[in-house]
């Protein structure tokens, strides 16, 4: 009996130290995949920092048009640039129609037909300048102007009036 357990023990000597390597390999490879992990979460949660700041940006360049812009129908493009906390942004004003009166939006001065709208397009592109990855935004936004409705006319939306007698 004691030859018995003296062989089992010399079979397991070496056992021993293949499975702790196999179980350091394998925790190894774990700790590796772990840290490959939380630094391209990291890298995505930069990206999505550097997109919103880009849209805030873009969606400041709307809000400085709406404040600032005449909407004037007989001028067709409008371009202005400026910065929103260190981010660049250049935004575009454009008439749709050419500036023609067509009718307004259910619900807006649609009474015996005396009113109608004037639409204009904003389109505000911005970069994060932070970004050395070239998060960008562009946002468009639609607004209408509600003026007279009348046959022959020239329409001045900045005084929301329109005269008799134009092209």
């Amino acid at each position: 009996m004691k030859e018995f357990k003296l062989k089992a023990r010399r079979l397991q000597n070496g056992v021993t130290l293949i499975v702790a390597l196999i179980l350091l390999v394998a925790l190894s490879l774990l700790a590796i995949s772990s840290m490959n992990t939380a630094t391209l979460d990291l890298i995505m949660t930069g990206n999505e920092q550097y997109r919103a700041n880009a849209f805030a940006a873009a969606e400041a360049g709307i809000q400085k048009a709406l404040n600032c812009e005449d909407f004037n129908t007989n001028s067709t493009t409008s371009k202005a640039g400026c910065q929103s906390n260190s981010d660049p942004y250049v935004y575009a004003l454009s008439n749709i129609n050419s500036g023609a009166v067509q009718a307004s939006p259910t619900g807006y001065s649609q009474g015996s037909g005396q009113f109608g709208a004037v639409y204009f397009r904003i389109t505000s592109t911005a970069r994060a300048s932070a970004s050395n990855r070239n998060a960008t935004a562009k946002n468009i936004q639609e607004v209408f102007q509600v003026v007279r409705n009348e046959d022959s006319r020239s329409c001045d939306t900045s005084l929301s009036t329109c005269a008799l007698g134009g092209p």
